[in-house]
């Protein structure tokens, strides 16, 4: 499955950015519960968040590296700090998805 292209998807339909990257992972994390708050932890964008979450929900253990990744792409991990320099949250919510979907196919 595209996960970037299904997570896109689905914030563009209007759900917030943590709940499309977790949505479109619902297919291989079935740890259940919910996705983290963006913004919940230190301010950070939420679709970083629960790109974190669901690697650690498979056993990946490289959420620093999607961390720096995802702030080497983009500049920045705080959610107001992307905003104030107009990054689009769509593209964020791409980019996390697309980096877990990398680590989940190097994990094997």
């Amino acid at each position: 499955m595209d996960h970037e292209r299904e997570a896109r998807g689905i914030h563009l339909e209007g759900n917030n950015c943590s709940n499309s990257v977790y949505r479109a992972f619902s297919d291989v994390d079935k740890a259940g519960g919910r996705p983290p708050a963006p913004r919940s932890i230190a301010g950070k964008c939420g679709a970083l968040l629960t790109a974190q979450k669901v690697l650690a929900d498979l056993g990946i253990d490289r959420a620093d590296e999607l961390e720096r990744e995802f702030e080497r792409h983009f500049g920045y991990v705080k959610c107001v700090d992307l905003k104030r320099n107009r990054c689009s949250c769509n593209d964020c919510v791409g980019v996390a998805s697309h980096l877990v979907d990398e680590y989940i196919a190097q994990a094997g």
